[in-house]
């Protein structure tokens, strides 16, 4: 079971399987790999724009003058999404992780545990590079570089665990159910509306706080804010919530794909 969490002896292998399966997806195009940052810096320059001088909206909670009030409307919304859309890829991609690819899991001796981890580290590409935009105009934009960005590691331990979870439960329910893939992408559209990307949490009513915090993106949207833009710190006990939390659904996930993995090869 412990290879499902450090698979030590696959290291390189799932190296080269994570390189060619981001490589994979930019074939073929004029800029290649370049688009994963043109993206990034292209949407937080409309953001910024947009927000700065059409809305001139201002982020609830955040001490600006008005020249700048639409940047940090901005930068907020660009942090939230950077974690929605990390796990949104996740989850869309884990159905088809084991299902996409019959020959290895028939023909082929094979660590299929890799493959939940391929989609996560994949995905997790992309996210970095995003967050590497968001410190750029978090410096450029925001006054600087913020002391709290040395908690990113922290960010992403308590986070990848939770994705790697539901990765591999996801990776082996989409063998057996080809729904899988569709009930997924129907919970993770709206959860974008539903999680603190375009407000703050503070905005809602006190009854809607308390709802919205079972949503396991809330705490990692506000702490990405602590962590990049200088937002308060959520409460300890969240965070240890969460963790556990984020370490137990990669357990149930890794037990599940356990149990469901001897009827591959009969399904496929």
């Amino acid at each position: 079971m412990l290879t499902y969490f450090w698979p030590k002896e696959y290291f390189g292998l799932l190296f080269q399987m994570t390189q060619r399966d981001v490589v994979q997806r930019y074939k073929g195009s004029w800029l290649g790999i370049g688009w994963s940052i043109i993206t990034p810096l292209m949407m937080l320059a409309v953001y910024t724009f947009v927000f700065q001088f059409v809305f001139q909206a201002r982020w609830p909670g955040v001490v600006a003058e008005s020249t700048n009030s639409g940047v940090h409307f901005a930068l907020n919304l660009f942090a939230g999404l950077i974690f929605f859309t990390f796990f949104s890829d996740v989850m869309t991609r884990a159905p088809g992780a084991i299902l996409n690819q019959p020959n290895l899991v028939k023909k082929v001796v094979f660590p299929l545990q890799l493959l939940p981890w391929i989609v996560v580290l994949s995905s997790g590409f992309q996210a970095l590079i995003s967050l590497g935009v968001l410190l750029l105009g978090a410096s450029l934009l925001a006054g600087g570089i913020p002391g709290n960005i040395i908690y990113l590691p922290l960010l992403l331990l308590i986070f990848i665990p939770m994705l790697l979870g539901m990765a591999l439960a996801f990776g082996a329910l989409g063998v057996y159910f080809t729904d899988t893939q569709h009930i997924v992408a129907m919970i993770t559209a709206p959860l974008m509306f539903l999680s603190p990307i375009f407000y703050p949490v503070s905005m809602l009513p006190d009854w809607a706080q308390q709802w919205i915090h079972l949503n396991p993106l809330t705490l990692i949207i506000e702490l990405s804010r602590t962590v990049f833009l200088g937002s308060p710190w959520p409460e300890i006990s969240s965070l240890v919530i969460f963790s556990l939390f984020s370490v137990a659904t990669a357990i149930m996930g890794a037990f599940l794909f356990a149990k469901l993995r001897r009827g591959f090869a009969d399904v496929l």
